[in-house]
């Protein structure tokens, strides 16, 4: 199967290049692939999504969207973007004062200002297909969360894309309604084979991908098919490449009442028990010295020296500081914090 998105060593900075949003991106994906990113707020997931759809420009390296170079100056990124791109994004961008079909209809509105009748019964026909054939004349501001979204996708659909790009597309939706706006998403993308990006920060929608892709600090860390079986890794298996965190520590399980604890992380779709170990008032008072040199932050400090394996070697600095997500990070320091102190 070939690749529809190709990229390679993608960088873009703002704040005069003291903001690294993307530092050096090098990822492909498949035509037709459902892959879903995720990681980190501030990771870089949205500018790499908007790089993909020709919404920004980068400041180097190279990408390549079905068959189109996004850094050639000749190419019309406009024409690109209503062409190639269906967008969907978590708070709908639809227009109060027009219709549910209005809406859908605008990727379709040319220089003058009007949709022929076969583009029309398209619009009508998308807006069936996501169960809202009877809603068509009706004005968003009265309808539901879901609906809005549903009407958001087909809007997306309306130009027969070869790719669809959805920012936290259930962000603002309830678990029940998420699931439905993901099962229609699949469902499209399985009928039309499309390719469908979803960024997330939920692991329940990301699961749902063919593929996940993991950013982090500007850089894909990881990107492995989604639904892996479940295994107990031991400290070994911690310094292989292929082992990510996602941002949540699943579970905490007490091991008698002595030093150490054990903590249960849920990696992707993985897990591993690490030991915490209490630490000295010197020690916490190192970690923040250590940060005010540059040698690392805070919470990443904490953590090296209070988190260890099973054979008592300290997860190792480089891991914490590339691949362990910042929520992982804030969680365990904060465990380790209290331990040391109060003995929770």
């Amino acid at each position: 199967m070939s690749n529809i998105v190709s990229i390679r060593d993608l960088k873009k900075f703002y704040d005069n290049g003291e903001t690294k949003a993307l530092n050096g991106i090098n990822l492909d994906i498949r035509d037709g692939e459902f892959v879903s990113i995720i990681g980190p707020s501030g990771s870089g997931k949205s500018t790499l999504l908007n790089m993909i759809g020709a919404l920004d420009i980068p400041d180097s390296g190279r990408i390549i969207v079905d068959g189109i170079d996004l850094n050639n100056s000749k190419e019309n990124l406009s024409k690109f973007r209503s062409e190639k791109i269906g967008f969907i994004f978590q708070l709908h961008n639809l227009i109060p004062n027009l219709s549910v079909i209005e809406n859908v209809q605008i990727p379709l509105i040319g220089k003058h200002l009007r949709v022929n009748r076969k583009k029309k019964q398209r619009a009508e026909e998308l807006l069936k297909s996501v169960g809202l054939e009877d809603k068509i004349h009706q004005n968003p501001t009265k309808m539901s969360g879901g609906q809005r979204q549903r009407v958001a996708i087909a809007r997306a659909l309306i130009n027969e894309p070869s790719i669809i790009i959805a920012d936290e597309p259930t962000g603002a939706l309830d678990t029940k309604t998420s699931q439905v706006i993901m099962d229609l998403l699949k469902k499209l993308h399985e009928e039309r084979n499309v390719t469908l990006i979803v960024v997330t920060h939920d692991p329940a929608v990301a699961n749902q991908a063919d593929r996940i892709i993991t950013v982090r600090d500007g850089k894909v860390i990881d990107a492995h098919e989604a639904n892996a079986s479940e295994n107990e890794y031991d400290n070994n298996e911690i310094e292989d490449n292929t082992v990510d965190f996602v941002d949540y520590v699943n579970e905490e399980e007490i091991v008698g009442t002595d030093i150490p604890k054990h903590i249960l992380i849920k990696m992707d779709n993985k897990k591993m028990r690490v030991k915490i170990r209490a630490l000295t008032s010197n020690q916490i008072r190192s970690a923040r010295l250590e940060e005010d040199k540059g040698n690392g932050t805070f919470q990443e400090n904490i953590v090296h020296m209070g988190a260890y394996s099973l054979n008592d070697n300290n997860l190792p600095m480089n891991i914490i500081q590339t691949r362990i997500p910042a929520g992982v990070i804030d969680k365990l320091s904060d465990r380790i914090i209290k331990y040391s102190l109060y003995g929770q």
